[in-house]
């Protein structure tokens, strides 16, 4: 793989706008160019090299493209939106907007990150070794749909409406979560091994989605309903899946029974929310 190594000339209070920042925009370009492309300071365009200083090898191709941001990126916005494909790896924070839309490729952050990390996201991984924002994986205000596919891992907390609007794909919180937590959900799986936060699910509808829970949980909405107390097997694949491939050891959960609840009644939802039960 060839690396580029972006370091932000300082902390700005003022955000940057850098959507340019992705495999695909890079590959096959020089330096010089990269150098040049344009990035939004405030509500004004200038070339990246203003802000940003940009060294190291280009590959011909974006799946060969590593892109390493050395230093303190908690003011630029948009890194990595609609990439599909390649790395970045960020070595610290990370502002709002960090891999939204992306539907490939691999994004870690060191730090936390910014609200609205991987906002759409149809495809690919982000990894968040600290804490993020609010509305992970969520959709844009006036959107429909949220996260169609792909994996969000948040090995800290994470805040307020994660998985808005989410149609496929997954959400692990490794810590707590704020409220509303799968707000609107129609689909794909969040996993909270922390507190989750109040009104968790919802207005949610289902279609095969669930939100597990293995830590405490607020308050459920009196519009979900107990159904059963069981051990899903299914759950073993899942945490199979974040200790083999994610490096996460989740092997202490495996066979935990867990309560399911049905919901969210309000909107003749069939959404489940598994609890775990308590030692």
């Amino acid at each position: 793989m060839r690396k580029i190594v972006l370091t932000p000339r300082g902390f700005s209070k003022i955000p940057i706008e850098a959507d340019v920042i992705s495999p695909d925009n890079f590959a096959g370009k020089t330096i010089p160019e990269i150098r040049e492309m344009e990035i939004y300071y405030g509500n004004k365009v200038y070339p990246m090299k203003e802000y940003i200083h940009a060294q190291g090898k280009v590959a011909e191709s974006p799946e060969k493209q590593l892109i390493v941001i050395d230093g303190d990126a908690r003011h630029i916005k948009h890194i990595g939106e609609g990439m599909t494909t390649g790395r970045i790896v960020i070595q610290g924070d990370a502002g709002m907007h960090t891999g939204v839309q992306m539907s490939g490729g691999d994004i870690t952050v060191t730090g936390n990150v910014g609200d609205w990390c991987g906002a759409e996201m149809k495809g690919g991984l982000i990894r968040v070794l600290g804490n993020a924002g609010n509305l992970v994986g969520a959709a844009y205000r006036g959107s429909a749909e949220g996260m169609t596919g792909g994996c969000i891992l948040v090995n800290g907390n994470a805040g307020s409406e994660i998985g808005s609007f989410m149609r496929r794909g997954m959400i692990v919180v490794t810590g707590d979560t704020g409220p509303f937590t799968g707000v609107h959900m129609n689909g794909g799986e969040i996993i909270v091994f922390g507190k989750a936060g109040k009104r968790l699910g919802a207005q949610a509808k289902g279609n095969g989605g669930f939100i597990a829970c293995f830590g405490s949980v607020d308050e459920l909405l009196p519009t979900y309903r107990y159904d059963t107390s069981y051990t899903p097997t299914f759950m073993r694949l899942y945490l199979r899946q974040l200790t083999d491939k994610l490096g996460i050891d989740m092997t202490k959960y495996m066979d935990k029974p867990m309560r399911r609840y049905r919901g969210d009644l309000a909107v003749g939802g069939n959404a489940e929310i598994l609890v775990a039960e308590k030692a």
